[in-house]
């Protein structure tokens, strides 16, 4: 499981390749109003969530990105730190930033 922390001082992570069915964490340790996930390249869909929950690969608790290059913005419902969890049956370049 790959993580990486995001600073008040900083955008984002970029260029990150996932792992087939491995949960990437983002956190950020501040209130993050609003979070953009990028999929750079389209090569598998990306399941998601903002809330620090798991996600699953087809899991209908988890946000969706399709196989191919798009990006979504979603306000985290949660207060304090915000943690993004991203996983793939496939290996997606993907960005996790703020908004």
């Amino acid at each position: 499981m790959a993580s990486y922390t995001v600073q008040a001082d900083e955008w984002g992570v970029h260029g990150v390749t996932l792992d087939a069915g491995t949960v990437t964490t983002i956190h950020f340790p501040d209130d993050v109003d609003e979070i953009e996930v990028l999929s750079h390249d389209g090569a598998a869909p990306i399941y998601f969530t903002v809330d620090g929950s798991d996600p699953a690969v087809e899991g209908r608790a988890s946000r969706v990105l399709p196989a191919a290059i798009s990006s979504a913005q979603v306000e985290p419902p949660t207060a304090g730190p915000t943690v993004v969890k991203l996983i793939s049956a496939g290996t997606p370049k993907v960005s996790v930033t703020r908004a």
